[in-house]
């Protein structure tokens, strides 16, 4: 009887070490990346604190490569919030009754935000050093009364496009955040993301249609690619999408709650990540970045907390 209570005894412990060991490893396993021989790995994630408070709806995220800041859209609480280049909290901007809902932002070289408020249906230019919060001047574009703003994004240039869903097209505005012109016009289709390449190139993505749509930096198409379905490669509701420095093409798929890597042709390479809420995983995602070291940066809406892989 002796023997046998020192059976289980030995077991009890072998198997709390099997279990322990298990839990260590799920710790630090890279994320999968299905159709991929190596994979990603999470560098950290930003969720709320006690420094940085609650985290409401996250909106657009910007790594601005001048500053080598984190600038964050909390929707939810009307602030845009700050982390270093090792993703330490720093500070929040809360411009007040300027600022209902930021959704989008890009940062100009000479420092200026440029703030996307769907609630407002406008565009603001917040410039910190003069404490002043603007609209953008939209005296000049073509049915300025219907727009209503989507995503933004910028280019090494400076200049800004703006999607305006109201009309199914991107607009184009100068560094001196003039109006210049309409660059990219749809009716076919509803865009829910513009980005820009390193190269100039403009890429639209439509989640209804299940569409990626590259266009050169004169606004004329060179590029289609993606369908509906559920199979691999194929989108369920794609949200958003970004490019990397090789070109490769980024697309955050909501429902499947997974990133689809495209080459710079259309053609599908692998994807990573899945639902869950432990690190690496995902929960309806919402949003995707790339800066230049190739972070990826994942607004991962349902664990309400931004994921960044590498």
């Amino acid at each position: 009887m002796k023997k046998c209570n020192l059976f289980f005894v030995s077991y009890k412990r072998c198997l709390k070490y099997l279990l322990v060991v298990n839990f260590l490893f799920l710790l630090v396993v890279p994320v999968n990346a299905s159709g991929k021989t190596d994979s990603f790995s999470i560098v950290t994630t930003l969720t709320s604190n006690e420094a940085v408070g609650r985290l409401g709806l996250i909106g657009g995220v910007l790594f601005d490569e001048n500053s080598q800041r984190l600038y964050v859209c909390d929707s939810s609480n009307k602030r845009i919030l700050s982390y270093d280049s090792k993703f330490k909290y720093l500070d929040a901007l809360q411009p007040g009754e300027g600022l209902n809902c930021p959704a989008g932002l890009v940062r100009t070289n000479n420092g200026k935000f440029i703030v996307v408020d769907p609630t407002k249906k406008s565009v603001l230019v917040i410039d910190t050093r003069k404490r002043s919060v603007k609209p953008l001047d939209f005296s000049k574009v073509p049915k300025a009364d219907s727009f209503f703003p989507g995503r933004i994004a910028m280019d090494s240039a400076d200049n800004i496009y703006i999607i305006d869903r109201a009309n199914s097209r991107v607009l184009l505005f100068g560094p001196k955040l003039q109006f210049n012109r309409e660059i990219v016009r749809d009716d076919t289709r509803v865009m829910s993301d513009v980005k820009v390449d390193r190269k100039g190139s403009i890429y639209t993505l439509s989640t209804i249609e299940g569409r990626v749509t590259k266009y050169d930096a004169s606004g004329k198409k060179i590029l289609e690619f993606g369908k509906r379905g559920k199979d691999k490669g194929e989108f369920s509701f794609p949200v958003s999408l970004a490019i990397d420095g090789k070109g490769l093409i980024y697309v955050v798929d909501q429902h499947k709650s997974n990133v689809m890597v495209f080459d710079g042709k259309g053609k599908f390479l692998f994807d990573f990540s899945r639902f869950g809420w432990r690190e690496g995983r995902l929960s309806f995602p919402s949003y995707i970045f790339i800066n230049n070291s190739n972070k990826i940066f994942v607004v991962d809406r349902g664990n309400s907390r931004i994921s960044i892989f590498r």
